[in-house]
């Protein structure tokens, strides 16, 4: 059984006034509802750094923030887990989470008012899904899609 991955795009955490941009996160559907899965974030600030995060039972539904989801593809249910269960946590459990962990989260930004200056989430997103494209989990188009995004925030 193949299972989606998806770029989840929060606008509203963007501002050119203060350096910020849109925040990525990706999301996997459970197996039973395409509105509930499992949330893949770094959380944090360029002043003091970022943090992987695992959301677990995390409800679209429930959001109260605007954002836009892109496929980036489907993959083997082999290389995601189930979701279950609520809360947040940074244990991998499984392939892709195991990858995500090999990502290096962002640090402080030396320069954290320039959007343009140190890795934030964005950043971090696109490693970990060119580290899934290389290992064959996503399709190579998965690039193309997170390109789009970034083009529709400018």
């Amino acid at each position: 059984m193949h299972r989606q991955i998806n770029l989840l795009v929060y606008p509203t955490r963007a501002s050119k006034v203060n350096g910020t941009r849109a925040h990525w996160a990706l999301f996997i559907p459970s197996s039973t509802s395409s509105t509930q899965g499992t949330l893949i974030q770094v959380l944090g600030t360029p002043f003091t750094g970022y943090g992987l995060e695992f959301k677990r039972g995390y409800k679209l539904d429930d959001v109260k923030e605007k954002f836009s989801a892109f496929l980036l593809g489907e993959v083997e249910g082999r290389f995601v887990g189930e979701g279950d269960g609520e809360g947040t946590d940074i244990q991998a459990r499984d392939e892709v989470e195991r990858e995500a962990k090999k990502v290096e989260v962002p640090g402080v930004s030396r320069e954290p008012l320039n959007p343009d200056v140190g890795r934030r989430c964005q950043e971090w997103t696109r490693e970990l899904v060119q580290r899934l494209v290389g290992r064959d989990i996503l399709p190579e188009s998965a690039l193309l899609v997170l390109d789009e995004a970034k083009r529709l925030e400018t």
